[in-house]
């Protein structure tokens, strides 16, 4: 009966143990598994949440990128518009400056010329005092000649002086040109008279100074009549009506 007894006790107990190791491996078992399901979970997460990061810096990134590369091209833009203003600007700044020079080169020349044109009268006038009756022709044909050098300048300088925009409608200054010409036709019948009253000097040196005189009057003839050939060179679109009123 004892045995009967220790046996029964030993099946329970090893009963009881068989169910203690069932139960511990599948509690140790449900533990990990919900430890595993917990670190996937966070590693989802994480996952989503770089994802989304990298998106954001992505689009804030490509953001900045698209707003600094407009801001760029605005700039280079406005510094393409500021050269084209600055090379018009040269541009136009240079050609006044061109304008100016060839004004002042021209002013310079008329100087120069008046000069020549004064002395030369300054000569023929003591000429003139030294030869009495004859002398006196002498005298008108110089006065003459100074008063008429001054008024070519002033035409002449009207002519140089017409803008390169008028000049293109209605062509250079064919009033100012039309005086000039005139002018220049009085000098050479006053110089043709000249070098008859030279032949008729006594006096070798006068004859000779009035030779030379003669010569500086028609250079400054011939400068003045060059410069106004080159005022007509050219084409405008109306020249040719003015040309024809003005005569």
């Amino acid at each position: 009966m004892n045995k009967i007894i220790t046996i029964s006790l030993l099946a329970i107990i090893l009963a009881l143990a068989n169910d203690a190791a069932a139960v511990s491996p599948n509690s140790s078992a449900g533990a990990s598994g919900k430890n595993q399901v917990q670190q996937q979970t966070q590693t989802v997460n994480q996952g989503e949440s770089d994802q989304i990061q990298t998106q954001n810096n992505e689009q804030t990134g490509g953001g900045i990128d698209q707003t600094e590369t407009g801001a760029q091209a605005q700039q280079d833009e406005d510094e393409t518009g500021d050269d084209q203003a600055d090379e018009q600007n040269k541009g136009k700044s240079g050609e006044v400056k061109t304008n100016k020079q060839e004004e002042k080169v021209n002013n310079e020349v008329a100087e120069q010329r008046r000069s020549q044109v004064a002395n030369a009268v300054q000569e023929m006038l003591q000429v003139a005092d030294r030869n009495g009756g004859i002398g006196q022709q002498v005298r008108v044909i110089a006065q003459a000649q100074n008063q008429n050098q001054e008024e070519l300048e002033v035409s002449l300088q009207n002519v140089q002086n017409r803008g390169g925009f008028a000049r293109f409608f209605i062509g250079p200054n064919y009033g100012e040109i039309n005086n000039a010409q005139k002018l220049l036709e009085q000098n050479r019948e006053q110089i043709e008279q000249l070098n008859q009253i030279k032949n008729q000097l006594s006096n070798q040196s006068d004859a000779q100074t009035l030779t030379e005189q003669i010569q500086t009057l028609e250079q400054a003839n011939l400068e003045i009549e060059n410069s106004l050939q080159n005022a007509q060179g050219g084409f405008s679109l109306f020249g040719w009506a003015f040309r024809l009123f003005s005569k």
